[in-house]
């Protein structure tokens, strides 16, 4: 029975991966070329970065763009460090920059701040733990070639990975541009990143700006499925590239991953209208119900697969105390090439084997794609393909438990 299950899981996963390949070459979207450049308010929520916040302005004010159409806004989101300080000092010196403090109360509502306060024509969402490249304003703003692009998304990177796990990270980033630039040819791309994702001041507005919902922990998802429910496409630019800090710790990354898994399932939730919708076209019939579907493929995958390992493992530790001699034989006695094949179950390692194969082949196709370094990244590689599957279904099942349970929702 479990050779079946995982042959159709991966017939499904081979098809899928067919599927978006074949539209990651498609047309380029159309670029704008504009007689006069517009003005782009630059939305920064900050709570607690004072360690980052004056690297995130300064990529901003030294980007290719005319100084006098960018205005930066940071809202200090009731930090308690010496954010608030920081900036104010340095707005002094810079006329172009303003901050404006508030209580605390979330990312969602700092960004309403700095949008009821935005004079520009394009709103640019930047974290304060990122910052932007040199060009990254201009490739952006060229995509807005018609009204009903709402936004338009960069290519983000870690920003200088240091230990092992934001090396393994450095790989997510990768594969996950080249998601989304596929998705973006697709025409379902639904996602605005943190990380300098522009959108159209008067757009934003008419769908009510960011999410007011406290218990909504990702904005950035919220107001992207709002635009798709509107009728708004969402663009990426894999020439705007920016730079983000990740989790460095095991349990940082854990927090991270519930956040954006149980946003994830809210929001699902939220727009579940949009499931099969015929005003919604390929997004609807299509995006929405894989974006499920991808997550049950994940986790039934893993179970199955550490399902397998598990029994296997109790029947060696079974033998090994009823069978005299039987561990010290297992451990000692290496098999010849053809009998390590026979002893297996082709059947249920075969789809496994392939599975691993086209993941490692998407990996460093990914790369080549984005000209990204793929040598002496190989442990980082193997725990990437082989670890984080498990920490990520773990995750997506306690975040599924949390969400069920109504556990309290926690940034």
């Amino acid at each position: 029975m479990i050779q079946y299950i995982l042959w159709g899981i991966s017939f499904v996963t081979l098809w899928l991966t067919l599927v978006w390949l074949n539209f990651l070459y498609a047309d380029p979207v159309p670029k704008k070329r504009f007689t006069e450049y517009p003005k782009i308010t630059f939305g920064i929520p900050a709570y607690n970065e004072d360690a980052t916040i004056l690297k995130t302005v300064q990529s901003i004010l030294a980007a290719e763009y005319p100084a006098g159409k960018k205005e930066i806004i940071v809202v200090n989101d009731g930090s308690t460090d010496r954010t608030a300080e920081i900036v104010r000092d340095f707005a002094a010196k810079h006329p172009g920059v303003m901050l404006i403090s508030q209580k605390n109360s979330g990312k969602a509502s700092a960004l309403n701040t700095a949008l009821d306060n935005s004079t520009g024509d394009f709103f640019a969402v930047v974290d304060a733990d990122s910052r932007i490249s040199e060009n990254s304003i201009n490739a952006s703003i060229a995509n807005f070639s018609n009204k009903n692009i709402g936004a338009v998304i960069s290519r983000v990177k870690v920003d200088a990975p240091k230990n092992f796990l934001e090396r393994i990270q450095r790989f997510e980033y990768i594969m996950s541009s080249m998601t989304r630039k596929i998705m973006c040819n697709f025409g379902t791309l639904y996602m605005t990143p943190g990380v300098l994702s522009v959108y159209r001041v008067d757009v934003l507005r008419k769908v009510g700006g960011f999410t007011r919902d406290k218990n909504n922990l990702t904005e950035d998802l919220e107001i992207a499925m709002r635009l798709k429910y509107n009728g708004y496409s969402i663009k990426m630019e894999p020439e705007s590239i920016t730079y983000t800090n990740v989790p460095s710790t095991l349990s940082a990354l854990w927090r991270q991953r519930v956040r954006w898994a149980r946003g994830y399932i809210y929001n699902h939730l939220k727009y579940r209208d949009m499931f099969f919708a015929k005003r919604h076209g390929v997004y609807g019939y299509f995006q929405m119900p894989i974006n499920i579907i991808a997550v049950l493929l994940l986790v039934a995958n893993v179970g199955i697969i550490a399902y397998d390992l598990l029994n296997r493992s109790f029947d060696f530790v079974f033998r090994s105390i009823t069978i005299p001699d039987y561990f010290w034989t297992r451990i000692t006695d290496f098999p010849t090439l053809q009998q390590f094949i026979l002893a297996r179950n082709i059947q249920v390692y075969l789809p496994i084997f392939i599975g691993l194969i086209l993941g490692i082949y998407l990996i460093y196709f990914a790369h080549r794609l984005f000209k990204e370094q793929f040598r002496h990244q190989i442990a980082p590689l193997i725990a990437y393909t082989i670890v984080m599957p498990y920490f990520s279904t773990v995750n997506w099942v306690s975040s599924i438990v949390q969400e069920v349970s109504k556990a309290k929702r926690k940034w």
